[in-house]
């Protein structure tokens, strides 16, 4: 995932430029492990999964909405 796209899907999940979106970013843009995100951002290992997994459902549902879904 591009740095734009992360944008766009954290516009659109409305997530609101916390050190937990940070971490998510970091997971899904820059390909760092949960762990090593979590030091980064100093929040808990679970709270970047929450994001990550937030982010993931996000995307998800985005894609089937605009008839992508490539998991059916």
């Amino acid at each position: 995932m591009s740095d734009e796209q992360f944008e766009a899907l954290a516009e659109l999940l409305r997530m609101r430029g916390s050190a937990s979106q940070e971490a998510a970013r970091l997971v899904l843009v820059e390909a760092l492990s949960a762990a090593d995100a979590a030091r980064a951002t100093g929040v808990s290992p679970q709270a970047v999964s929450n994001a990550v997994t937030t982010c993931r459902r996000g995307l998800s549902l985005a894609q089937r909405a605009a008839g992508l879904d490539i998991h059916s």
